[in-house]
């Protein structure tokens, strides 16, 4: 990238800790010939100080305060950059963007709006393409996600966004990951808000990883949460592990063995020893690249409502059974090219100072298109950052007891 003059300027808009994550992480690898800021929306989900310390870890923001802003105070102005962008959930995406459209001379846009998923986004979904599709570009992060899209691109009429293929911005090796070799000393559950979804199942979970460290004396065994039960991350989770092994640890047979809970950066149990364990976390790309072994369960299904069906093929599914004999796994070479681990050269550096090169000389324009598609934004689309914040926190604690009963009906 050319560093004369000015450097290119990129704020990215944040919601919630897997998004703040995204956000810190896609501007740090940028490097530092860009002028580079996250601010975080005020939203019910907005992450803790724990939080907020994981996922600006080992990247240019860690240890530096993140500015939290209500979605009214997000302008061009207070923005102050040349592009926007927006790592954020669908609806905070629809609406700053709308917003941000809608503002100002036509052709005339002072930033480039871009945005993006955090982790697996496979199989793409028409609902999070809609709420992000006015973008002028789209990060996808393997080859696979880039073709699926693509795909939901090209059914649209109108403005299509440019789809940009990058690396998650947290991988550090340049090529295929290696395995290591040797002993499992750790084994990391990657626990997920939204799978599984029953409460059985998640039992089920607990009790094979109390049975494995039973039978491994000196095994380590940790739940690796994203929030401890009651605080904000960005999915809902009806059944939050920590709060069902409290109920079993409660119950008539209470369970024991060395099985931790922890919170915060993944890092520190990612260490040569661990192995991981999930049903779909964006974790076990993480454990791969430092070339650990994983075990993606199959137990209860391999789909899209799984969310690991995009790990078909890879040589990494197993079962609980598997977990029991240690038996975890490392992704076959060709999965690992077609899903996250593609080469490439350098990356979305020169397409981004493109972009922000465009919009410092105010040659970007909003397409009828882009207009078009604000004008189809919904009211629903708004509502968690409309609403008084404590109205917003009672809605989604009804959501969430209401997931809870829905559950144990089915």
């Amino acid at each position: 990238m050319n560093t004369v003059g000015p450097r290119p300027r990129i704020v990215a808009v944040a919601d919630s800790d897997s998004y703040l994550k995204l956000a810190c992480t896609t501007l740090s690898a940028l490097g530092p010939g860009w002028e580079r800021r996250v601010v975080l929306v005020r939203t019910p989900i907005e992450p803790t100080a724990e939080q907020v310390a994981a996922a600006t870890a080992g990247t240019c923001f860690a240890g530096q305060p993140v500015p939290v802003l209500p979605t009214a105070a997000l302008t061009y102005t207070t923005l102050d950059a040349d592009i926007v962008f927006a790592a954020a959930t669908g609806p905070v995406v629809s609406e700053l963007f709308t917003k941000l459209l809608r503002t100002g001379a036509r052709a005339q846009r002072p930033a480039a709006l871009v945005s993006a998923l955090p982790g697996l986004a496979y199989p793409a979904t028409a609902k999070g393409w809609a709420y992000r599709c006015s973008a002028d570009a789209f990060i996808v992060h393997s080859l696979i996600e880039a073709r699926e899209f693509t795909r939901l691109a090209e059914q649209q009429t109108g403005h299509r966004p440019e789809i940009l293929i990058s690396r998650l911005p947290f991988l550090q090796s340049t090529g295929i990951p290696q395995q290591h070799p040797g002993k499992i000393n750790t084994v990391v559950f990657a626990a997920q808000a939204k799978v599984p979804v029953q409460r059985t199942d998640r039992i089920r979970i607990l009790l094979a990883l109390q049975t494995v460290a039973r039978l491994n004396p000196g095994l380590r065994v940790v739940v690796k949460l994203r929030a401890r039960a009651g605080e904000p991350q960005t999915h809902a989770e009806a059944h939050p592990y920590d709060e069902l092994w409290e109920e079993l640890a409660s119950g008539p047979k209470p369970v024991g063995g060395n099985v931790e809970f922890m919170t915060g950066a993944m890092d520190p149990v990612l260490a040569p020893g661990s192995a991981l364990l999930t049903v779909s976390s964006t974790a076990a790309l993480e454990a791969v690249d430092r070339g650990l072994r994983v075990l993606v369960l199959t137990d209860f299904g391999l789909n899209d409502e799984m969310l690991n069906s995009v790990f078909h093929g890879s040589g990494a599914l197993g079962t609980l059974e598997d977990l029991a004999d240690l038996g975890f796994r490392f992704p076959n070479r060709e999965w690992l090219e077609e899903n996250y681990f593609h080469h490439q050269d350098a990356g979305i550096s020169p397409a981004l100072a493109n972009y922000a090169s465009r919009a410092r000389n105010r040659m970007l324009a909003t397409s009828e298109g882009q207009l078009a598609m604000t004008r189809k934004a919904a009211l629903r689309q708004r509502v968690r950052t409309a609403l008084p914040r404590r109205a917003l926190r009672t809605l989604l604690r009804i959501r969430r007891a209401l997931q809870g009963a829905k559950h144990c009906r089915s």
